[in-house]
């Protein structure tokens, strides 16, 4: 780990800070926030920064701040499950495709291929339809939209990892076809995965503010970046400032994911690197 921070560069660095910074929030609004993110006061409505109220306040005399530091947690929350089920789902299919080509192969990636014609957002739009608007149909929504990515990289890197001696070695010994993936080709295109998944990470943060926004994400009361930004809409005219934090945050946040994607795979391929030089 050491050494693969020595090899990022200043740009993956500053990724990986701005992401340290969101998830401290979220894990201290888990113990800790300056006031209730759900509790309307009216006396306190439309506040412009102050002591008090570091970011202001909304229409409804909620504290800003707080709502930013408690919509980090459901953003990371919404981030982590989307990659997992489309890193969970995704990269099996790929190994799978690279491993056993022909029908198989073919199969999996045109079935990627026709995935990637139901993008997040219609994906989501189906699914509130059916399921009605919650974070969780947001979360399988941008999830499912992601296997495909995955699926692709997966697919990619067991090609490369399938044409080294050590494979050949392993069928001649007669090592199952689930052995192999396991213990060869997994660990192999593990760094892979891991920077596809920092990537998706961030589209998943995007996805999610933008189905929030359009009332397919997170539902009230729960704070949500999105969901601020389409609350702050009526109250433009007054105190724009109640759209520039949540936007802030919303962009920060995915540079700072992308910024450490970039890193990482600069990191583990100093070639790429090179090649932009």
């Amino acid at each position: 780990m050491n050494a693969l921070s020595k090899k990022m560069p200043w740009s993956g660095k500053i990724g990986g800070i701005i992401v340290l910074i969101v998830v401290i929030l979220a894990l201290i609004s888990f113990a800790w926030t300056p006031y209730d993110p759900v509790q309307v006061m009216p006396a306190d409505r439309l506040q412009g920064s102050s002591l008090a109220h570091i970011m202001g306040t909304d229409r409804y005399g909620r504290d800003v701040f707080s709502q930013i530091m408690v919509g980090s947690r459901i953003t990371l929350m919404v981030g982590i499950i989307a990659v997992a089920i489309a890193g969970i789902i995704g990269t099996p299919l790929g190994i799978l495709a690279g491993m056993r080509g022909g029908w198989v192969e073919s199969f999996v990636m045109r079935g990627a291929d026709l995935m990637l014609a139901f993008p997040a957002l219609l994906l989501a739009i189906v699914s509130g339809a059916v399921f009605g608007a919650s974070t969780t149909s947001a979360m399988i929504a941008i999830g499912v939209a992601g296997i495909p990515g995955f699926a692709r990289v997966a697919r990619a890197g067991t090609l490369q990892v399938m044409s080294q001696d050590f494979i050949a070695a392993a069928r001649v010994s007669k090592v199952s076809s689930p052995l192999i993936a396991i213990r060869h080709i997994l660990p192999n295109i593990s760094s892979m995965i891991i920077v596809q998944a920092s990537v998706a990470f961030a589209l998943a943060i995007l996805a999610e503010a933008a189905l929030s926004f359009l009332g397919l994400g997170t539902t009230p009361p729960d704070p949500s970046w999105g969901r601020m930004l389409h609350t702050a809409q009526a109250s433009l005219g007054v105190t724009p400032m109640l759209a520039v934090w949540p936007g802030l945050a919303i962009a920060l946040t995915v540079l700072g994911f992308n910024l450490f994607g970039d890193g990482l795979r600069d990191a583990i391929d100093p070639k790429r690197e090179v090649g932009r030089a």
